[in-house]
């Protein structure tokens, strides 16, 4: 989320060190939910009249900020500027469609589900191709929240019901061909597991 937010910061126009501050700390006008999304664990100042930050925990976030503005900077997304004793930053090519992964992930399905246990254990196992490793990234993260763990690389299993919802998601994405999905109800040694 946070890499997703300077990206699309930096994509409409290049952006000083102490501008991006004042963005991703609330010092300018834009929407709260970039602040919640960046540093969750400072106090919001619309939600009381007295803002009192704690030094270290504002020091230890903005270290935070620096240190993924570092990143970026190595993994080649985006490239820093010096001009008139400030320092730059601006977005690269490859962090251009870095930033349309992200987005595209964004924009996969999300759906509410209640967690219910369910008579078995649910094993569910994908060969997903490379060129929809965007799809795949997905389905990983889905079944993480769906409370599945991983036995091996592209096997996952839960005790938890699979939800029509998540089999409605992966049809729309196109994904049925590469997925297999198994209930079992006698464990052997998978009942060795904690989950």
């Amino acid at each position: 989320m946070k890499t997703r937010l300077i990206l699309e910061t930096l994509k409409k126009t290049e952006r000083a060190t102490d501008v991006l501050l004042g963005i991703f700390f609330g010092g300018y006008n834009y929407k709260k939910m970039k602040r919640k999304a960046f540093y969750p664990t400072l106090p919001d100042p619309s939600e009381t009249n007295e803002i009192k930050f704690d030094p270290r925990l504002l020091e230890k976030e903005k270290h935070k900020f620096y240190s993924l503005l570092s990143k970026l900077k190595r993994q080649g997304f985006i490239k820093k500027n010096k001009k008139g004793g400030k320092v730059f930053w601006k977005i690269t090519p490859l962090g251009e469609k870095r930033f349309e992964k992200l987005k595209n992930f964004l924009r996969f399905p999300k759906f509410k589900h209640k967690k219910e246990k369910d008579d078995g254990i649910n094993i569910i196992t994908f060969d997903i191709p490379e060129k929809h490793k965007t799809k795949r990234d997905w389905l990983r993260h889905t079944l993480s929240s769906l409370d599945f763990i991983i036995l091996q690389k592209s096997v996952w299993i839960g005790k938890n019901k699979i939800p029509e919802e998540f089999l409605k998601a992966l049809a729309e994405l196109d994904l049925m061909n590469f997925i297999h999905i198994l209930k079992i109800s006698k464990t052997g040694t998978i009942k060795e597991l904690d989950f």
